[in-house]
Order: C-alpha cells, then structure tokens, then sequence
C-alpha cells in the first residue's frame, strides 16, 4: 500500500489514521476496524476488552513514576458518516478513503468526492499512537473505541462502563484547536413515516433537482442558518402544486440525520409543461440566493424532463400530506440561550428525506440541552405523523452533558495548553452530542473534557484536518498526561 502520509507528522499518528482511512468503517458497519483495534492489542500485548456490538476498551499500565496517578480514560468513535458527490461510485462498504495526496501541499488532509472521516478517525490514530510508543510519561490509560456514535451515540449507550477505572476522560471528538468543550446538547432520533397509496399516472413525468447547498454538522453548524435541501424541495412542491396538479412519485435527499441535508431530489407527475416548471425552478433558485446571500450563496434549482409515460404516484390526498410535513414541521434553531445568544440550546433538522414503493420516511435529528424541550419537538413530530395518518419512531435518545464546575481536569488542561503556546483557552458549552453526556451520566464521578484539532466541514465531502493543528492538538495531548 502506497504510503501517501509518511512524510507527516507525528509519524505513528499519520500511520494509524491512514490504516483506518484505509478500512470501511461508515456507522452501523463497523466490524472490520473493530476488529483492527483488537487485533492491534493482541500484537501489542495489551489487555482488551470488546463487547458484542464492537466497542473496544485497551489498557495499558503507567509508565514508571505514574503507577499511582489516576487512571486516564481517552476516549474516541470509530465509525464515520458517509457522504460523497453525486458523481462518485464510492462504495463506503468496500471502498476505503481515497485521500487526496494532490491537497496535502496545501495543509490540509482530506478525500477525493467523499467524506475523510477525521470525525473521529483522528482521535482513534492519537490512542493507538500512545498505545505503541513506551517513551511516552502518562498514568494508567483505558482507551475506549465507541461504534456508531454518528447515528444516536449508540456504542457508548451499551457499552458496560464498570470495565472501566479512570477517574479522568479525554474525549477527542471535537473540532476546533484551542476550544475545549465543558458540556454539551443531548438528543434523539425521531423518523416519521406514512404509509400511501399509489397509481398510475399519465401526466408528464419530471425530477427536481436541490444542489449546490453547504451542507455541514447538524449540531456545529445549525446555528449559521445554513437551508436544508429537504426542507426546500418541500417549498418548491408547494410552488408547483399552487399552478398544476402534482403527485409525487420519489423523493431522495439525505444520507444520516444529524448532517444538514446539501442535495436532494424530487420525481413527480404534474400538468404543466416543462418550460413553465423550468421556469418556476430559475424563480426560486434566485428568490432563495437573495434570501440566503452569504449564507448559501451557490443554491441551484432545475428541472430535468424524467420520463414521458405512465408512472406509479402517490395519489393527490397522501401527495398533499407528504408536502404538509415537509412544509410545517419546523427546521433549525428552535431556541438559543438566553445569556449568549450564540450558543443554540434547541434545534431540528430533518436529515432524511425518502419516498419509494408507496413509503414516505422523514428522519429528524433533535438536539437540545434540556430534556423537556428535546421531547416537546419529538412530540410535535408524533404529533404530525399522527395528523397525517402516519407514525413515529424513536431511537438513540442519549442525555446532555452537563458542565462541572471546578473541574481539576480543565483548570489543568487550561494551565498546560496556556504554558504551551502562550494564550488563553477557550471552554465552552456547545450545541453538538458528544458521547461524554452518556459517560457522564453513567460515571457521574468522571471528570471530562472534550477536544481535537482543526477538521472543517465535517459530514461532507469537503471534510478537511488540519496536518499541523493535528500535530500540535497530540503534543498537547502527551503533555496533559505528562501532568495528570
């Protein structure tokens, strides 16, 4: 294999994040760098354990002078979302992460048309780097490998925290160099879903095509007010539907419910002609480049002629429902705080967006940081699902991590990063679900702070790590254990 991060360092990082770009490891399919990491502890000689859904927990013993220092719990996700450009045949299921060696003169790690899942391959090469290298000071560490945090948190939910010891955590799930995280959102995955009825109809067959939109992390980045592709497609139905009759014969946007959708398209049947479509879809494409100027300035909407005969469509009652969902339920920041109106405390997005053989499927991200507003969105959703003649399922309802106060882990992550590079630290509480509220309402003694280095645009396909800020992010790292 040809070695494109070799030249980078810290060496042992670089190497082990591109064996991990190297294996298919898109949620729910996992199993293969679980097993990567076990077989990693078996060559090491390290003590492991592994559970049944494929979290991996590897221990190694202090160095000599820190047998007696707390234990240290490093903490990161295995499993990555998938997205990529309409035009590439990358297949996350057999294909490993093509980086791109052409953008690395430029600073930056990232893929070719998909995904680079440094979000959170990153943290994995920085445990495995530790673990390989015996020079390293550091107390006793537990190095916790989660699966499937990217749909719901659902590893660390089932993971059996009494193999673990540690009084300290360091999650490394986070994405701008110098913020640590002190607290975050929790949240819940809520799908929508009508059944319809379907028949044949002769009216000519168009596809609406949502493109050019941003995108980004539906938790970091909701608070730009950044459109969803789904959202406007629904907008652009209820346009059409006011000059024709219209049925919808498919709909498509969306890979995972926690990114903000960037491309999505519709398939319907409608009585106008093409000309008259096309030129509704230039309309909007430049009503929605005012509306959005310098948010999503690239919003491309048009009209392709699909088909010329009969096609199976949903009839014009469940075509109405479809579009009320996409139309009313609501999307984005619900609430924000009420002492720094730049921090989002509530928020929406409907990340899947599908219709095929007769089923309507909507799929919600819910973030907030308190439980009783998280449920009264869920409920809301369940409650249109319920007007509509549809229903709701729930899953991946994970808590918020709540901010401690005196945290002896901060006051000394501050002082070490302050000695390092002369500035001040910035904590913060953020909108985005870490899997540090589930380890903290499990261990409530835990004492956890969450960081990482530069990533951008993480969830698309232009997902970029900073080289250097991953450098200096894993110096940090070794110098904090040094402390502990």
């Amino acid at each position: 294999m040809e070695r494109k991060l070799k030249s980078y360092k810290p060496e042992k990082v670089m190497f082990y994040f591109e064996n991990i770009c190297n294996i298919p490891h898109i949620s729910h399919h996992t199993e293969a760098i679980s097993s990567y990491c076990e077989n990693f502890a078996k060559e090491h000689g390290l003590k492991y354990y592994r559970d049944a859904v494929g979290n991996v927990v590897i221990y190694k013993n202090a160095s000599a002078g820190y047998e007696n220092h707390d234990t240290v719990i490093l903490q990161g996700h295995i499993d990555m979302v998938g997205a990529k450009t309409n035009s590439s045949g990358h297949d996350f299921l057999k294909d490993g992460i093509d980086i791109d060696e052409d953008a690395l003169e430029s600073g930056f790690i990232t893929a070719r048309d998909t995904t680079l899942g440094a979000d959170n391959g990153i943290a994995a090469a920085y445990m495995l780097a530790i673990l390989d290298d015996d020079a390293i000071k550091h107390p006793p560490v537990e190095a916790v490998f989660t699966v499937d945090e990217e749909v719901g948190l659902l590893g660390a939910s089932v993971l059996d925290t009494s193999v673990l010891h540690g009084r300290y955590m360091i999650n490394m799930d986070s994405e701008e160099e110098g913020e640590f995280i002190t607290g975050c959102a929790g949240g819940l995955r809520s799908d929508l879903i009508l059944d319809t009825t379907t028949a044949k109809s002769e009216n000519t067959v168009f596809k609406i095509i949502v493109q050019g939109l941003k995108g980004g992390h539906s938790g970091s980045d909701i608070g730009t007010g950044r459109p969803s592709a789904n959202v406007i497609t629904g907008r652009v139905l209820e346009r059409i539907r006011q000059i024709a009759d219209l049925r919808i014969v498919s709909l498509k946007g969306g890979v995972v419910d926690n990114a903000i959708c960037n491309y999505a398209e519709a398939v319907i049947s409608c009585t106008a002609d093409y000309d008259r479509i096309s030129e509704l879809c230039a309309i909007m494409t430049n009503e929605l480049r005012e509306e959005y100027s310098g948010i999503d300035d690239d919003i491309l909407i048009e009209a392709e002629n699909a088909a010329n005969h009969a096609s199976e469509a949903a009839s014009e009652s469940d075509t109405d429902r479809i579009i009320l969902c996409l139309r009313q339920l609501p999307y984005g920041v619900i609430a924000r705080n009420a002492d720094d109106i730049n921090m989002v405390e509530t928020s929406l997005n409907p990340g899947v967006m599908l219709y095929e053989n007769g089923i309507f499927r909507l799929g919600y991200s819910i973030r907030s940081s308190h439980a009783s507003a998280k449920r009264e969105l869920a409920d809301r959703i369940k409650d249109m699902a319920e007007y509509v003649g549809g229903r709701c399922e729930e899953s991946g309802d994970y808590p918020s991590w709540p901010h401690r106060h005196n945290s002896s882990l901060c006051r000394t992550a501050g002082q070490v990063y302050n000695e390092m590079y002369h500035k001040e630290p910035v904590f913060e509480i953020i909108h985005a679900g870490l899997e540090c509220g589930i380890f903290a309402g499990k261990m409530p003694e835990l004492d956890i702070i969450s960081y990482g280095p530069d990533m951008y645009d993480v969830h698309t396909y232009d997902e970029r790590l900073s080289i250097k800020s991953a450098e200096r992010v894993y110096d940090f790292t070794l110098k904090l254990l040094e402390r502990l």
